[in-house]
């Protein structure tokens, strides 16, 4: 019995500190994030509510912070997938974020 509780103690240690490494590890790389990421993964993956949404989330970090991405080119992305939808839907007002970025169309 003694030593299930030590063994139960020892396993406890380990998944609390892993946790906090993890969450420690999410903290950093959200920090490392600069203003114009935060806005490409806001725009791209909106919902992280959904698992989809959160693994949408953790990629583009990943690839922000490694710099493997640049976050304009997300922004370009979205902003030519919006104006195609507009020209299909005969709506004439492109979204803010490209008016200021890119000056609309």
């Amino acid at each position: 019995m003694r030593y299930r509780l030590q063994t139960l103690g020892i396993a406890l240690g380990i998944g609390l500190t892993l946790m906090g490494l993890i969450w420690a590890y999410g903290s950093a790389s959200q920090a490392a994030l600069t203003d114009e990421a935060r806005l490409a993964i806001e725009v791209r993956c909106p919902d992280e509510t959904t698992r989809e949404g959160r693994k949408c989330h953790r990629m583009l970090t990943k690839l922000y912070v490694a710099g493997a991405l640049e976050p304009d080119t997300t922004l370009r992305a979205y902003c030519e997938s919006k104006r195609t939808m507009m020209w299909q839907a005969s709506q004439a007002r492109p979204p803010r974020i490209c008016v200021e970025r890119y000056g609309g169309w």
